[in-house]
Parts: C-alpha cells; structure tokens; sequence
C-alpha cells in the first residue's frame, strides 16, 4: 500500500493518503496532528477514513486544509448506491429537491401500469 502524508502548511501530518482496493484516494485521518520537530511527537491515533469533503484543522497551529473528495470517489460512492437511490439522484439533480412522498407515488403508479 502507497502511503502519502497530509499536512497542513506548517508540515505538522493530519493523516495518510492512501489508495484504496478500487485506486480511490482515502484519507485516513489522524484525531490529532503529529509534529515531527517536537522533542517527544505525540503517539498517532486514527480517527478512521474520511468519505466527502470536510475542513480539517491542525490542532498544533490551528490552520484549516480543506480535504475535497476525488472524482473517483464520487463515482464509486454513487456506482454503490441502491438502484432506487440512483433514481432519486437523478432526479434530484434533475429538477431540485423531490419529496420522497412524491418518489413513492410515481414508483406505485409505474407498478400499477
């Protein structure tokens, strides 16, 4: 496994890019910041994967590096989605907001053809 750190501008690491078993860059990140210069670096602790797009702040230096999910990403997480799910998407990004009560009566009236 190809291992990359994430840091902030500061180069304190916030967690660890990695490739995935699909080749989707994850980030793996840490609960805390781990600053390499200091004389005892803290002990790392993983927080877990981090799915989407999500500011995250240094708790060393308090800067913010915004982790954006990857177009790969995007495309499994959606390629994973319950084919009913896949509908509403569509829909959704189709014509703005569709209430699921709406989505329930189109789906009854298709059955009933």
């Amino acid at each position: 496994m190809d291992l990359k750190q994430w840091q902030c501008k500061n180069d304190h690491i916030l967690g660890m890019i990695f490739l995935d078993e699909n080749s989707i860059p994850r980030l793996m990140l840490y609960r805390r910041a781990v600053d390499l210069t200091a004389e005892e670096p803290e002990e790392v602790e993983i927080l877990g994967p981090l799915w989407g797009s999500m500011p995250v702040k240094c708790d060393v230096c308090g800067d913010v590096v915004p982790w954006q999910i990857s177009m790969e990403a995007l495309a499994h997480m959606i390629r994973e989605l319950h084919p009913h799910e896949k509908k509403l998407l569509q829909a959704h990004l189709a014509k703005g907001r569709v209430k699921k009560r709406t989505w329930q009566k189109n789906l009854a009236k298709r059955r009933a053809r």
